[in-house]
C-alpha cells in the first residue's frame, strides 16, 4: 500500500481542510500524509479518525535528484505506517531518515542557523550575496 500524499502550500488551515476531507472519503486503511517542511504533522491528524496513520513525508527539491526523505512521526504514527512508508520511500532510492513531530523536524532546523549565518556573514561584509549564491 502507498500513501496518500498532501503537497499543498504550507497553510495549516488548508492541510486541515484536507486532511479532513480525505479522512471522509479514503477507506480507513488509506495512510495520509503530507510534505509539510515544518508544520505540526499532529495537528494535520487532530482531524482524522485514524491519527495511527498519520505522518509527514517531506520530500525535498527536486524531488527527482534529491535523495533524501524526512519522515515525520507524530506521538499517534504507528509502528506499521512507519514501516509502510519507509519501505515505500526506500523503493523510489530514497535514503530515509526519521523525525519527530518538532519544530522543523531535522534538516529545516539544521536550516535556519545556516542561513541566518549567511545573512550575518553579508552584514559583516565577510562575504557578498553573489559570492554565498554562486553555483
Amino acid at each position: 500500500m502507498r500513501p496518500g500524499l498532501e503537497a499543498v502550500t504550507e497553510d495549516m488551515k488548508l492541510k486541515r481542510q484536507i486532511f479532513a476531507a480525505l479522512d471522509g472519503i479514503c477507506p480507513p486503511h488509506t495512510i495520509l500524509a503530507s510534505n509539510t517542511s515544518c508544520l505540526c504533522v499532529t495537528e494535520m491528524a487532530s482531524v482524522t479518525r485514524r491519527g495511527d496513520k498519520v505522518l509527514g513525508l517531506h520530500f525535498f527539491n527536486p524531488v527527482p535528484v534529491m535523495k533524501l526523505l524526512e519522515i515525520v512521526r507524530t506521538i499517534l504514527t504507528s509502528d506499521e505506517t512507519l514501516n509502510t512508508c519507509r519501505a515505500f520511500g526506500e523503493s523510489l532510492g530514497k535514503t530515509v531518515v526519521v523525525a519527530p513531530d518538532t519544530p522543523g523536524f531535522i534538516v529545516s532546523r539544521l536550516l535556519i542557523p545556516y542561513l541566518l549565518n549567511a545573512i550575518r556573514a553579508v552584514e559583516d561584509k565577510v562575504a557578498s550575496v553573489g559570492t554565498l549564491t554562486r553555483r
